[in-house]
């Protein structure tokens, strides 16, 4: 995916829905706090209303000012009451702070209604006048608690960071799925356009080789008859050449051959078989040339395993992996040969301790008649691929960090053999 994709399909939108839930969420807690505060104080209001009206009464009936604020000292939501004089002095207060008043005449502000931030809490002060029957004036000052409040801001604050962790979680999840599941596809749909450009070379090639193959063969056979006759007829001194001249008409017979296999369908002949049999014989048969390079050969291999597949065949994979593996080794190295069984899959594994697989030719290592060796045809990792396949199995290798390669073989349908 392209960087400017991933921006548009992916980031842009997520960092849409987030900011636009963090607005939402934002504006909401707004308009719960404007709320919560204007029906505060309505009842704040209707709270000093009331209260004015009873301690008119009380003044009016001769109660002392000091006195007549003894009743109202216990009201859960009032924080302080105070009482002053038409010169706005404090004739009598009461306060839930231990004796604290927090009121000042010259920063009082001139509105009737204001917040003030303390230890408990913001507090809602309402400060108005009132009048006696006999023009005396005086004043009440109330504090009420918007604690409530704040424990609803805080309780919606918490919502609000919470869903935004679920939101955030649940976002990635989305877009991790999405992301993968658009890699899926974008990969299917690289390797499906991959597949189809391959076969269409493989069909040119395998056009041109067999035409080449049926151009060559007739006059290749005739060569071969005529070295034939010659090594029966030419003298002493011609016979090495006649030798040497034999030798390489049938290197290119095998040449041929082994292109002309390339090009053919393969058609299995399913079997049970003996895994571990395979290969033991295909260790046999390499064991010499191993010897001969000064390679170690380790074979690991747990119980008997047997599958349904081409005896024939799958012993043409074991052997090219193998060979390639002692090819690619060096005097003193090591070629590991695994093969386990796993959740029902038969995984065969070489791994040898040469230069490894270099990054410009991992992408075609499995294409047909590409190949990193001075004499090699580029054939035998592709056929072993295409046999594989045909076993509806996989293949795939990595490079290790200290240096060499590693192929392994997953083939479906293997099982232990039952005693």
């Amino acid at each position: 995916m392209k960087k400017k994709e991933f921006w548009i399909f992916f980031i842009l939108p997520y960092l849409l829905v987030f900011g636009l839930f963090t607005l939402v969420s934002h504006l909401n807690r707004n308009f719960i706090q404007a709320r919560v505060e204007s029906l505060a104080q309505e009842q704040l209001q209707a709270t000093a209303f009331i209260l004015k009206v009873n301690i008119k009464e009380f003044l009016e009936e001769g109660v002392p000012p000091s006195q007549v604020l003894d009743r109202y000292s216990g009201a859960e939501d009032i924080y302080f009451i105070a009482l002053l004089d038409s010169q706005e002095r404090v004739l009598d207060w009461r306060s839930q702070f231990e004796g604290y008043l927090p009121f000042s005449r010259h920063n009082r502000p001139a509105a009737e209604f204001w917040i003030l931030d303390s230890p408990e809490g913001p507090i809602f002060n309402h400060y108005s006048s009132f009048t006696t029957a006999k023009g005396t004036q005086y004043y009440l000052y109330l504090g009420y608690s918007l604690k409530k409040l704040d424990l609803l801001m805080a309780y919606s604050r918490r919502n609000f960071w919470l869903m935004l962790a679920i939101l955030a979680v649940a976002g990635l999840i989305i877009f991790a799925g999405v992301y993968r599941l658009h890699s899926y596809y974008q990969h299917a749909s690289e390797e499906a356009i991959r597949q189809a450009q391959e076969k269409e070379r493989f069909k040119e090639i395998s056009g041109f080789t067999a035409g080449v193959a049926h151009e060559v063969k007739n006059p290749l056979n005739s060569l071969a008859l005529l070295f034939e006759l010659l090594e029966k007829k030419a003298p002493a001194e011609l016979s090495r050449q006649v030798s040497l001249g034999k030798q390489e008409v049938q290197k290119i017979a095998s040449i041929i051959d082994r292109f002309s296999e390339v090009i053919k369908p393969l058609t299995l002949k399913a079997e049970k078989i003996r895994f571990n049999e395979i290969l033991n014989e295909e260790i046999r048969i390499l064991e010499k040339e191993a010897n001969s390079r000064g390679v170690k050969l380790e074979v690991e291999v747990s119980n008997l395993v047997v599958l349904t597949g081409d005896r024939l065949l799958l012993s043409r994979v074991i052997h090219n992996l193998i060979k390639n593996a002692l090819e690619a080794s060096t005097a003193g190295q090591t070629v590991r040969v695994r093969a386990t069984l796993k959740k029902k899959n038969l995984l065969f594994s070489v791994e040898d301790e040469g230069p490894g697989i270099t990054p410009e030719n991992s992408e075609k290592v499995f294409e047909p008649f590409v190949s990193t060796k001075k004499t090699g045809l580029g054939v035998g990792l592709y056929l072993v691929r295409k046999i594989v396949e045909a076993h509806q199995g996989k293949i795939y290798f990595k490079n290790k960090p200290e240096g060499g390669t590693i192929f392994t073989v997953e083939l479906p349908g293997g099982r232990h053999e039952q005693p």
